[in-house]
């Protein structure tokens, strides 16, 4: 820590009299990094006798605010910036309103000493933090967004483009602009990174981790190695940041307000290792874009001032200091991809996302064309050209459109340098050259190609250069995939992709005559299309069999409406969770073979693209395995099924390659702090001032937080969901690890005296799994060998089980009354643990929260499903008790152990892995052989889900899934420095991590006039003509929740 010297105390109210205290470390230290690299400066040239610059005064007057005690005698930490510090925590925490500020500050004020300094409004707590804030700019914008008033055109007073004034008309008073927008500076929130000595040293671990070919975070991935490639001198610099920008409108009076389209702009860093990068802390508002009119195409213009300063930290960077090393360096930036939904794809770069031409990949090498009856643009049969030269499927000309044989490759590639040529060539436009929304028609749009403008990103030196500028977003085209699929499986009216426009639509595209409207008014029921006892079976399945552990999922029944026959209200999420961990098997029973495993397909697709931990060869095969899938499913379902949301997944293999695991690319962590930044909306009246008011504060107290003590609660240090303590257990010497397992016991404990078979077996269980035992166990089975030479190796494992335990008893006592050095714990642990155990109903441990199974209490939740896994096994079973035993003695040693109620684990007896990874028991078969008990530190969780069946059959096999810890990022190894930082975010719901290793490809032939369409027929007035209700091609749902 520098040395300041003193401060003056002319700069506190003059009534104030310094009590004598101990300084607030640390707050003090908060201080000193929020002014880092101008503190240096502040205690240059003493001799001199010169007013403090506006800067040093804010410098020195937190200082005094931070040395001072709140009254004489008060408890040590407490000063007036701590205690501001913590009150603004408190308002941005909670979300409270400034006039609930004001009555606590008061109360406060009221209850401590006479002449306390405690701040007695909101009003002083802001002027008290106002020094830890981080800067902003107001900037006046057109009322039509033609332009903003900003570096050369700040003094003007009308619109260069349509000429309307700037100001209102305010006789007398202050100009007041008809329109602004919000700046906050990226670079000053990007040192402050390097100022905290909490994230200076994580900056770096992009550089310094090892992959050992493993893709679990971007910089392992294409594009980023890439980019250091081309520009070598930037990637020397470790400190320089990687950075991500995403952006998407929300109404901030909600669904039901009124009209109102606000559109923040974030900028992420990527430099963070996994267990911080995409928290809510490190997600910038860089851009607040005003409403209440959509930007459309006008977006470029309120992206200026941040591409300016883009430009500025690539080129020349700012003076950064790097309080890890304690080293001034320069900081540069490069920004890596966009992030957005399809729409906003097309607002961000330039290629209009509706449309024939609506895929930026594909571009005019598309096969796509319209309906004629649908008047909706098809992606049906377009995936063949992904297929094998050789495959089969393209040669068919029934399977898919009639008479159609498919001899070419996929679309080219284009690489940055091509596609700015394009733009070149077709005369795109800036927006910031011809004004807002006033673009002409570039030549051959809609024809030849998609670009309406050429986007500003193209400003940026380096952009041309990049892979993977723009990224598909993940999440929403999987929840629109859903939705269409369940919508048509379900025959949701008003939804469904099969209407009567989509059979008058079959004849002129498909060899499906079955399926055509007949003369007598009348069409074919479908495969693909659950029937009523099966809807009712799949949707009562949802709503009373499927349950998950705590905290895996929302409660899926609130989201089914069994007497519409659908699903209602679902979140994005929901979807997700449906998607990849029900669908794999809840059609087996209810739908035909080849519906069933089209669905399968693409479900799996989805899961194993969204893998934490990715290789090149898994990558290869989703590569491989999605052009058979999307054909399966052209064979099945209509050609109105496939709009450009059924096309896009052709194309995320590829950008998994380039950009990595698609957790750090979707919208969930966006869209979720959109949510937030919803919440904060105090001033109705003030809508976007009021959300950068409160983003402002809330960057402060997640600032501030770092330099609380530890005992201080907030809303990002909470305990976790399923909290395990966090600490192991203290003993006066070393023991093994198995007795010294983090975790949390919870609930009302019982007395529980073991039986002998139980403690003989328990005993002998944890010396089995106690490695300091190895050698005891060698000197015993050497002797057993010696003895009884011509004993089996069946025979020693046996004689083991029953007798090591005494041996070793008989062994370890014997050397140590001869003087020999045996472990303290061993003396004790030798004498077995106490017949009496507690026994309790929940332990919270390594991101599990196991819950024994109580039969007459009915849950939500499905918590005590355990796995346990051999060297050559894995075992599934139900949690039954958890039991604390102990062992008599002065050290007390003490493990958790968990008994359960195994099923059968023999492959194709008790155990069934079906060709999709989905994993089935036999839930009447049990383990033959009495062994219960297994160490909590040695079970994972897993849940158990039956099967949907139309039908009453007593069916025996249960499916099994296996459940991801919360909180934890299985198979990336991070620093354990940062694990108390990762505690104090908030928890977010995370996908399971899979193999890639799945097989995924269901190469299936289907005769079309028998497995395809049914011999029922249906009136054509129960078709509904969905296409007309769609006000689009796809749904863009805003994450709101938390």
């Amino acid at each position: 820590m520098l040395d300041y010297g003193s401060t003056s105390q002319h700069y506190l109210p003059d009534s104030v009299e310094e009590p004598s205290t101990e300084v607030d470390v640390g707050t003090f230290q908060m201080v000193n990094d929020a002014f880092r690299e101008n503190a240096p400066s502040f205690a240059q040239d003493e001799d001199r006798v010169e007013q403090p610059n506006i800067e040093a005064r804010r410098f020195f007057d937190m200082l005094d605010a931070a040395n001072m005690s709140l009254y004489d005698g008060c408890k040590k930490g407490h000063s007036p910036l701590s205690t501001a510090t913590r009150l603004m925590g408190i308002k941005t925490d909670w979300n409270l309103a400034e006039g609930c500020v004001d009555a606590i500050t008061d109360f406060v004020k009221e209850i401590l000493p006479e002449d306390n300094l405690s701040p007695a409004s909101y009003y002083e707590v802001q002027k008290l933090v106002a020094g830890l804030g981080l800067p902003y700019q107001v900037i006046d914008v057109c009322s039509d967004n033609c332009m903003i008033y900003w570096r050369e055109d700040e003094g003007r007073t009308s619109c260069r483009f349509c000429r309307k004034p700037r100001y209102q008309d305010t006789s007398g008073r202050a100009p007041i602009p008809y329109k602004r927008m919000w700046y906050l500076p990226l670079a000053e929130r990007l040192k402050r990174l390097y100022q905290s000595e909490r994230t200076a040293g994580s900056m770096k671990w992009h550089a310094e981790h090892r992959s050992d070919g493993v893709i679990a975070h971007p910089s392992d991935a294409e594009a980023w190695k890439h980019f250091q490639s081309v520009y070598p001198d930037f990637a020397s610099e470790s400190r320089n940041v990687y950075l991500g920008l995403s952006t998407d409108g929300f109404n901030p009076f909600g669904k039901h307000g009124r009209q109102y389209s606000l559109w923040p702009v974030i900028v992420t860093p990527y430099n963070l290792p996994p267990s911080l990068c995409m928290k809510r802390e490190f997600l910038f508002l860089t851009i607040l874009v005003p409403g209440p009119d959509h930007p459309k195409k006008a977006l470029d213009v309120f992206l200026q001032p941040l591409i300016y300063e883009l430009q500025m930290l690539w080129e020349h960077g700012v003076e950064a200091f790097d309080v890890s090393t304690h080293q001034n360096f320069n900081m540069r930036a490069v920004l890596m991809w966009t992030i957005s939904d399809f729409p906003a794809y097309g607002m961000l770069s330039g290629w209009t996302t509706h449309g024939r031409l609506s895929c930026p990949h594909c571009q005019d090498n598309t096969n796509a064309f319209q309906l004629k009856h649908g008047r909706k643009t098809c992606w049906f049969d377009c995936h063949r050209r992904w297929l094998p030269e050789d495959h089969p499927y393209r040669w068919s000309t029934t399977l898919f459109k009639k008479n159609r044989q498919v001899f070419d490759g996929p679309p080219p590639e284009y690489s940055g340098e091509e596609i700015l040529t394009q733009l070149r060539d077709f005369g795109a436009e800036k927006t910031t050259v011809c004004g807002g929304v006033g673009h002409d028609i570039v030549d051959g749009y809609g024809d030849h190609h998609n670009w309406h403008k050429m986007s500003i990103f193209w400003a940026l030196p380096y952009w041309k250069d990049l892979l993977l500028r723009h990224n598909l977003d993940v999440m929403h085209t999987e929840k629109n995939f859903f939705d269409n699929l369940m919508h048509t499986v379900l025959n949701v009216q008003g939804k469904t992709k099969d209407n009567l426009k989509s059979r008058l639509d079959l004849p002129d595209i498909c060899s499906r005559r079955k399926l055509h409207v007949t003369a007598n008014g009348k069409a074919p029921t479908p495969r693909f299309r659950l029937d009523a006892a099966s809807k009712q079976a799949f949707l009562e399945w949802i709503m009373m069999h499927v349950k998950f552990p705590d905290g895996y999922a929302s409660n899926l029944r609130n989201c089914v409406n069994i007497g519409e026959g659908k699903f209602q209200g679902m979140k994005s999420h929901d979807c997700h969770v449906i998607m990849q961990r029900l669908l794999p098997f809840a059609f087996e029973h209810l739908l035909p073979d080849n519906v069933h495993k089209a669905i399968v397909g693409i479900s799996v697709f989805f899961r194993d693209l969204c893998t934490r931990t990715l290789t090149v060869e898994g990558i290869q095969r989703l590569e491989q395995n999605i052009p058979v899938i999307l054909c399966n499913l052209e064979k099945i379902f209509p050609p109105s099924f496939f709009d450009v949301m059924e096309h896009i997944p052709i194309h995320l293999p590829r950008e998994l390659a380039l950009g990595g695991p698609v957790q750090y690319r979707w919208m969930y962590p966006f869209e979720r702090y959109m949510g937030t930044l919803k919440k904060k909306v105090k001033n109705l009246a003030r809508v976007e001032g009021s959300i950068v008011a409160q983003s402002i504060n809330e960057e402060t107290s997640h600032f501030s937080e770092y330099y609380f003590p530890k005992h201080v609660q907030t809303k990002r240090r909470k305990l976790a969901r399923h909290d395990d303590g966090g600490e192991r257990p203290f003993y006066p010497v070393q023991v093994p690890n198995l007795f010294a397992e983090i975790g949390r016991l919870s609930g009302k404990s019982k007395k529980r005296r073991l039986t002998a078979e139980e403690h003989q077996h328990l005993h002998m269980y944890i010396i089995s799994n106690c490695e300091e035992l190895r050698d005891y166990e060698r000197i015993y089975l050497g002797q057993v060998r010696f003895e009884y030479p011509n004993m089996s190796e069946d025979d020693i494992q046996k004689l083991k089980q029953t007798e090591f335990c005494h041996w070793l008893k008989f062994y370890v006592t014997t050397m140590s009354s001869r003087g020999q050095s045996i472990p303290t714990w061993l003396v004790e642990f030798v004498n077995g643990p106490l017949y009496v155990a507690e026994a309790y109903p929940m332990y919270c441990t390594r991101g599990y929260a196991f819950k024994i199974l109580r039969p007459k209490k009915i849950r939500p939740t499905c918590d005590y499903g355990v796995s346990a896994q051999s060297s050559d096994l894995v075992y599934y079973g139900v949690l039954h008790e958890i039991l604390e035993v102990r062992y008599p003695g002065m050290i007390n040693l003490r493990c958790i152990v968990f008994s359960c109620d195994w099923y059968d684990p023999i492959l194709g007896r008790g155990v069934k892995h079906d060709e999709f990874g989905v994993t089935t028991i036999h839930m009447r078969k049990r383990l033959q052989e009495y062994d219960p008990f297994i160490l909590a530190s040695q079970a994972d969780q897993v849940c158990y889900i039956k099967y949907p069946r139309a039908t009453n059959v007593d069916d025996p096999w249960i499916t099994v899934t296996s459940i991801n810890p919360r909180g934890r990022i299985v198979g990336i190894s991070d620093d354990s420095e940062h694990d108390p930082l990762q505690q104090n975010t908030l928890g977010t719901i995370e996908a399971v991590d899979h193999s890639l290793e799945v097989d995924l490809v269901v190469d299936f032939t289907i005769d079309v006039d028998d497995e395809v369409f049914d011999d029922s027929e249906e009136a054509i007035g129960e078709f509904e003509d969905a296409t007309d209700s769609e006000d689009s091609e796809y749904s863009s749902e805003k994450e709101d929740e938390e």
